[in-house]
C-alpha cells in the first residue's frame, strides 16, 4: 500500500490507464445500480419514494466524487458531497440507526468495487493494460473516499439524533406535565403520538430509584415484559427517581401483577407500585398513589421495604394526607402508650404485631421472644391504655400503624 501512495500528500497513486478508464464510466448507470443494491440489501421493506430519492441523490454524488478522484480531477480531502449529509439528516429524522447507515455504505462500496473490478478486467482484456494498474490505485481511492466521507456522515446523523431526542423528550415531558396538572383532560391521537403511549389504557405506575438511565432503560424493558404491557411512559421525578407507567389495553390480571412483583423483587430496586387504574385520570391517580406510598416507604425504612405495593400501605397513605389529623388521632387513641421512651416503643411494637397476627404464639415467633413475654407486655399496654385489649381493636391498630410512620418522620428517617 505504501508503494501506491505519493510521498507529498499520501493520496492514492492512480495509473494513467485507470484514469482513462474512469473517464469512460457511465456514472449515472453505476449510481442507479449501486442505489438498487443498497435499497434491496438494507431497506428492502421500505418503499417510501422520498426516502429512495434521498438515497439515490447521495449515491449519485458519492459515485461522481469517487470517479473524479480516480480520474484525477479532485482529491479525497476536497470531497464533501451535500447529498451525503442530507442522507445523514433524513435517516436520523426517520429514526434509522447509525449502524444501518454504516451498513448502507459498506454495501454500496462493496458493490461499486465489484463493478469497477469487472470493468477493469474487461478493459485489460481489450487493451492489454496491466490489471494491477487498473485495480490497486482505484481500490485505495474507493476505500479512502468512504473512510473520509463516512466520519462526517455518522457525526451529522448522531448530531441530528441527539437534537431530536432532546426535543422530543422535552415535548413529551411538557405534554405529560399538562396531563398530570389537569391542563389536558381528554385523550386524543395527538396526545398519544406526543407521549408515544396510549393514555386511554389501564395504567400501573411505579416510582423507581435507579443509579443511572442505562439501568433504567434495561429495567423498564424487563418490567414491561413481565407485566405484558404494550407501552411504557417515563417521567423524571427527582435526581435519581423516575415515574414509570406501564399500560395495557385490557386490565392487569393477578398473573401480571405476580410476574411484576417477582421481577421487582429480584431486581433489588427501590420501588413503589400503584394499583392499576384506567384512562387519563388514571395516570394522575396512580402518580399520586406511588408518591404518597413512597413517603410511607421511606418512613418505614427502605432496607426492609425495597419493593412496596401501595395496597400494602393504603391505610397509612390515606390517613397521612392530613398529617395534623393523623397525629391528633394517634394521640387520642394511644394516650400514655404513645410516650417516646424505649419501653413504650417496645410495647407498641409488640401490641401491633399481636393485633396483626391475632395470636400470642405467632407474635412471639415474629418478635423472637417467649409467648409469656408477649402476654406480659400486653398487660402492661392495657394498664397504660386504661382499657382491656380484646381484638378486634381497629382504631387502636390504625393508631399504632400511623404512629410507626410518624415516629420515623419526626426522627428524620424520611
Amino acid at each position: 500500500m505504501q508503494r501506491m501512495l505519493s510521498r507529498d500528500d499520501r493520496r492514492p497513486s492512480i495509473a494513467p490507464a485507470a484514469r482513462e478508464l474512469a473517464d469512460t464510466v457511465d456514472v449515472s448507470a453505476i449510481a442507479a445500480a449501486v442505489t438498487a443494491e443498497i435499497l434491496g440489501g438494507v431497506w428492502a421493506d421500505l418503499d417510501d419514494p422520498d426516502f429512495r430519492a434521498t438515497v439515490h441523490r447521495s449515491v449519485l454524488e458519492n459515485v461522481e466524487s469517487i470517479f473524479d478522484v480516480i480520474g484525477g480531477r479532485t482529491d479525497i480531502a476536497s470531497c464533501v458531497p451535500q447529498g451525503a449529509l442530507e442522507f445523514a439528516e433524513v435517516t436520523a429524522q426517520l429514526g434509522v440507526p447509525a449502524a444501518d447507515v454504516e451498513r448502507c455504505y459498506r454495501t454500496g462500496v462493496s458493490f461499486l468495487w465489484s463493478l469497477w473490478f469487472r470493468l477493469a478486467c474487461d478493459h485489460a482484456d481489450d487493451t492489454g493494460a496491466p490489471l494491477a494498474e487498473l485495480i490497486e490505485g482505484p481500490t485505495l481511492a474507493i476505500l479512502g473516499y468512504v473512510d473520509h466521507i463516512l466520519a462526517p456522515v455518522v457525526a451529522r446523523h448522531n448530531e441530528i439524533r441527539t437534537e431530536l431526542h432532546a426535543t422530543r423528550a422535552h415535548v413529551r415531558r411538557m405534554s405529560l406535565t399538562q396531563v398530570l396538572d389537569g391542563s389536558v383532560d381528554e385523550p386524543s391521537k395527538e396526545l398519544d403520538a406526543s407521549l408515544d403511549y396510549f393514555v386511554a389504557d389501564t395504567h400501573l405506575a411505579m416510582l423507581v430509584t435507579v443509579p443511572d438511565t442505562l439501568v433504567l432503560d434495561e429495567t423498564v424493558a424487563r418490567l414491561r415484559s413481565a407485566a405484558d404491557a404494550r407501552a411504557a411512559l417515563l417521567f423524571q421525578h427527582g435526581p435519581r427517581s423516575w415515574l414509570v407507567w406501564l399500560g395495557r389495553p385490557l386490565p392487569f390480571t393477578v398473573r401480571h401483577l405476580a410476574n411484576l412483583r417477582r421481577e421487582l423483587t429480584t431486581s433489588r430496586l427501590v420501588v413503589t407500585v400503584s394499583d392499576p387504574n384506567p384512562g387519563i385520570a388514571g395516570l394522575r391517580f396512580t402518580r399520586d398513589q406511588v408518591v404518597g406510598a413512597a413517603r410511607v416507604q421511606r418512613a418505614l425504612g427502605v432496607a426492609g421495604h425495597r419493593c412496596l405495593f401501595t395496597s400494602e400501605v393504603r391505610l397509612e397513605t390515606m390517613m397521612l394526607a392530613d398529617e395534623t389529623r393523623a397525629r391528633n388521632f394517634v394521640a387520642a387513641e394511644l394516650g400514655r402508650l404513645g410516650a417516646a421512651d424505649t419501653a413504650a416503643v417496645r410495647l407498641r411494637e409488640t401490641l401491633l404485631t399481636w393485633l396483626s397476627t391475632g395470636s400470642h404464639i405467632s407474635a412471639a415467633a415474629i418478635l423472637g421472644v417467649h409467648e409469656n413475654t408477649v402476654r406480659n407486655r400486653i398487660r402492661q399496654a392495657e394498664r397504660l391504655l386504661d382499657a382491656p385489649l380484646r381484638p378486634p381493636r381497629t382504631e387502636l391498630q390504625v393508631a399504632l400503624r400511623l404512629e410507626r410512620v410518624l415516629r420515623v418522620q419526626e426522627s428524620g428517617g424520611e
